[in-house]
């Protein structure tokens, strides 16, 4: 038997939950929940405009196999809004999705693995309707997320995943980013973009990102702000750095920034056993990575602080930068005038121009 859930996506939660039934013969809301798995597909059910009896009917069955899909995100997010879940499971059909800007607000479920259905072909988020912005956002009362390609997500103007701490909740912890290509993504491909990262950790705890691609990531005014994954706090609330991270197994291929940025006191944080790779850029020119190094630690005025230490690069592959000349494999650098050795090659790495 299914069980229903509370969970606090932001446009739902509150037309949800105040008309779960009660009373004799409701259903209950039992302490724990039960897995629950969604499906989506791109012609599936929306729930968009719906509110309501017709929100709480339509949610309560739909996206319950694979037969009868969401067609979204955000439409998975409504379906665990009326249920109570411990942990979920959004089996993603193959096809072409338009989501953008799509948070996990707290209390959805206690974990959420998002992977593609096998067997369907493959899956790709495009963000050029949404222009600016990020993929997908996580924050620290988000469930325990698990992004599990292959699938692709490409043109979002701002970056893919950004994750962010709070003082009062924390860091952001137990994120899994594996097996997604992330590419064309920053202003050089999407007007109006920033392009800060594929991968932006704000305050981010022991997160694994493994196996993944990054691949034309591009700012065409500020070329250094584009990264592919970015360690760094809380910039508002001047919260910790990101600690403890890895980047594991991936690949990173025309980079404008450095490939891998940390900053504001972020410590601990491994790059493993990665590729820097050479390819073409938005105009078709043949390109490495970054400007200073592929690992950098980097002091700016809004944290003039160093990196505890623990920042190590090791067993990686690597080529030129950005502008086809040999750089450092890491540098610490400051915008302030400090003085830091915040990253370290720990030995393994090789340079092939």
């Amino acid at each position: 038997m299914r069980k229903h859930l509370r969970i606090g996506l932001p446009c739902l939660a509150a037309a949800v939950t105040m008309l779960v039934p009660s009373g004799p013969g409701a259903l209950a809301a039992p302490a724990g929940g039960e897995d629950v798995t969604v499906y989506v597909g791109s012609g599936g059910t929306s729930l968009a405009g719906l509110s309501g009896k017709s929100l709480l009917r339509v949610a309560g069955k739909a996206g319950l196999t694979a037969q009868s899909p969401v067609r979204s995100l955000r439409d998975a997010q409504a379906v665990l809004d009326a249920r109570h879940t411990k942990n979920a499971t959004i089996m993603l059909r193959g096809g072409t999705y338009t989501d953008a800007g799509v948070e996990w607000g707290p209390e959805i479920a206690s974990t959420v693995t998002v992977k593609v259905q096998p067997g369907t072909g493959p899956v790709t988020f495009d963000g050029r309707a949404a222009k600016a912005g990020y993929w997908t956002k996580v924050g620290p009362k988000s469930p325990e997320l698990n992004f599990q390609g292959p699938f692709t997500v490409q043109r979002y103007g701002d970056g893919g995943i950004k994750a962010t701490g709070t003082k009062k909740d924390g860091p952001v912890k137990g994120l899994v980013i594996n097996r997604i290509t992330f590419k064309q993504m920053g202003n050089a491909w999407v007007k109006g973009g920033k392009g800060y990262a594929g991968v932006h950790l704000n305050y981010v705890s022991k997160a694994r990102i493994t196996n993944n691609s990054f691949v034309s990531l591009e700012n065409k005014n500020v070329p250094g702000n584009t990264h592919g994954v970015y360690l760094a706090f809380n910039q508002t609330q001047k919260t910790p750095g990101s600690n403890g991270n890895l980047v594991k197994g991936n690949t990173f291929k025309v980079i404008s920034g450095d490939p891998v940025r940390a900053s504001d006191g972020s410590s601990g944080n491994k790059v493993q056993d990665n590729v820097f790779q050479k390819g073409r850029d938005y105009r078709g020119k043949t390109r490495g990575n970054g400007n200073h190094g592929m690992f950098t630690y980097w002091v700016f005025p809004r944290a003039n602080t160093c990196g505890k230490g623990g920042n190590t690069f090791s067993g990686n592959s690597y080529t030129v930068n950005y502008y086809n000349k040999k750089t450092p494999s890491v540098r610490s650098g400051s915008d302030t005038g400090r003085t830091c050795k915040s990253v370290k090659d720990t030995g393994g790495n090789t340079y092939k121009r």
